[in-house]
């Protein structure tokens, strides 16, 4: 008893737990801190940017007024051994020569210490839309604040918070100039960062909600969903792909009580399978990469959809291009004029969130393709009843007999008498003759002497 009372009472706490936590305030912002860094309208912030030795992540400012947006630059950078040129060979004749400059050269150069190899940075750069997760870091560093004020640090605690040796560095740039900080280890047993102005050598102590997504990179940063907008605020959908233009309705199918929304014919108001299943695959594309660099006059068109709401009004519009992207040799290969690497369909989707082509999956981009011609024809827009029974309400037939074994006529074991040959007989052969049974009736006629 005492037993399933304590079970009761975890139940129950358990139970207050999760109704708490699932009907929290989720608009509540993190604490960011109240130590003032500065408060800036959020067009003087040209860019935020986080450098590290491998990797510099930067959030830029771009365009003008009502046309300003926010994009991400991020650039990796690798260090690689130089290659040195191949040593010229020798010409003919001047073996003994070279063999003994060399061996009298080996004696420096085996005295002397071996010189590193030479490095060079391999550099690569990426660009894409930002998501929310950087929307909320910018509107963090328009009024920026820091969770502690520490002053000025001795040697002592600038090791101790590992400022020190920072190579990680915060420049924010304004439009009158740039404000940067190094920025070294984390609190002890948390996320925040230290982090130390270089002009002024104050440090401060800085929210993780401000540094996490930029030290995550792209990863972190990069917009999730190209449409921009509440898919189920959408009543309507303008198809145009191959010259032609369709559109649908949110429609209600279903029986009552257990209705559903789906897509079909605005005027009929009936459930379209076939159009569904299509924006619904449309609607699962998702960028891989970005291609700024690409132009939309060299791509192909293939498909438009323009999304509006309740009152007709444009929600967005998302469309998908194709082109045919040149073959690219495998790393250390040579080209072969005679046999160039094999091109390959490339497929793009263009959004307002996107504002440059972005690569998606090819099987679903294609598939998407395919079903256009299957969209602008004719299509059944129901599902066909099934056939009736065409015996009504009568019963069915009774199923034929199986005939037991001995039954029927001409098997083997069927009596002599019935026209069967007898056994051992060659084809062909007249059957034997019958004797007449006693008791027949008068007048019956006997078989003549010899069969027949």
């Amino acid at each position: 008893m005492r037993g399933a009372l304590i079970h009761g009472v975890l139940l129950a706490v358990m139970l207050v737990y999760s109704y708490r936590t699932w009907t929290r305030d989720k608009t509540i912002r993190p604490d960011l801190g109240s130590v003032v860094l500065w408060d800036r309208p959020e067009a003087d912030i040209a860019a935020i940017e986080l450098k590290t030795e491998s990797r510099i992540t930067k959030l830029e400012h771009r365009g003008q007024g009502k046309d300003a947006y926010w994009w991400g630059v991020e650039t990796t950078i690798e260090k690689k051994p130089k290659k040195t040129p191949e040593p010229a060979k020798p010409a003919e004749g001047s073996g003994s020569g070279s063999a003994g400059s060399a061996s009298a050269g080996s004696g420096s150069a085996g005295s002397g210490s071996a010189a590193a190899p030479a490095e060079e940075e391999v550099r690569k750069t990426q660009e894409f839309p930002l998501g929310e997760a950087a929307d909320k870091i910018v509107k963090g560093f328009v009024e920026a604040r820091a969770l502690r004020d520490l002053g000025q640090l001795s040697d002592e605690l600038k090791k101790n918070y590992k400022l020190d040796e920072a190579k990680m560095t915060l420049t924010v740039t304004f439009k009158d100039g740039p404000r940067s900080f190094l920025v070294g280890g984390s609190v002890y047993g948390g996320s925040d960062r230290y982090i130390v102005d270089q002009k002024s050598n104050r440090a401060y102590l800085l929210s993780r909600d401000l540094m996490s997504g930029l030290e995550g990179g792209e990863p972190s940063l990069h917009l999730l969903d190209p449409r921009g907008f509440d898919l189920a605020k959408a009543e309507s959908i303008t198809i145009e792909g191959g010259g032609k233009s369709k559109t649908t309705a949110r429609v209600q199918t279903g029986v009552e009580g257990q209705q559903v929304k789906t897509w079909g014919d605005p005027a009929t108001k009936k459930a379209d399978q076939t159009i569904a299943n299509f924006v619904d695959n449309a609607n699962t594309l998702r960028p891989t990469e970005y291609r700024p660099e690409l132009k939309l006059s060299d791509l192909t068109q293939v498909l438009r959809l323009t999304n509006k709401d309740n009152v007709g009004a444009v929600l967005g519009t998302m469309t998908l291009y194709k082109r045919e992207k040149p073959g690219e040799l495998s790393p250390g290969a040579e080209l072969d004029p005679a046999n160039p690497p094999k091109g390959d369909t490339e497929y793009l989707i263009v959004t307002e969130k996107t504002r440059v082509p972005a690569v998606v999956r090819k099987d679903m981009a294609q598939r998407t393709d395919q079903d256009i011609t299957t969209v602008f024809g004719e299509h059944p827009t129901t599902t066909a009843p099934p056939a009736p029974n065409p015996f009504g309400n009568a019963p069915l037939p009774d199923r034929p007999k199986t005939p037991k074994p001995g039954e029927g006529s001409g098997s083997a074991s069927t009596p002599a008498g019935t026209g069967s040959a007898a056994p051992g007989a060659a084809p062909g052969a007249a059957p034997a003759k019958t004797e007449a049974p006693k008791g027949d009736a008068k007048g019956a006629k006997s078989e003549p002497k010899g069969g027949w």
